[in-house]
């Protein structure tokens, strides 16, 4: 005998319904949790390492989610600030990382690796701009020859 899978909700869509939001929210309270952990450990310690930022990432990178449908242009902004948060707190640390390795001092394996995606990441990001402009000039030489003949 074989059992009957229910079938989801209407309102279940993976990109933008009701799980989506709600993994949104979960992440959001994550991270505003973990960006209250840093700033006490910040105070107790006394230095804010550059790993800290990225709880204030996971928020940011939330919020922006959850005001998509909304607030498009906040939510932008959001992505904006996201982006260079990650881009210049990855890039501390893995200058940092990257300088004791070549040192030969100790290191932080988990600093190391944040440089390297955050390399990877700026690839991406400039390859995905490059796209986008040879596109819109491809678009900006087919239209005006269209509209010449």
């Amino acid at each position: 005998m074989t059992a009957k899978i229910d079938p989801l909700p209407p309102k279940f869509d993976c990109k933008r319904g009701l799980m989506s939001r709600r993994i949104s929210q979960g992440a959001l309270v994550v991270g505003s949790i973990g960006v209250l952990i840093n700033i006490v450990d910040a105070i107790g310690t006394g230095r804010l390492e550059p790993h800290d930022a990225f709880a204030a990432l996971a928020a940011l990178g939330a919020g922006g989610e959850l005001l998509k449908e909304r607030r498009p242009r906040a939510a932008k902004a959001l992505y904006a600030v996201t982006s260079v948060l990650l881009v210049v707190a990855g890039s501390v640390a893995g200058a940092r990382a990257w300088a004791s390795l070549f040192r030969g001092t100790t290191y932080d394996w988990l600093d190391l690796g944040l440089g390297v995606l955050v390399v990877l990441y700026v690839a991406v990001g400039a390859g995905q701009l490059l796209a986008r402009l040879s596109r819109r000039e491809s678009r900006s030489r087919m239209n005006a020859s269209t509209l010449s003949e």
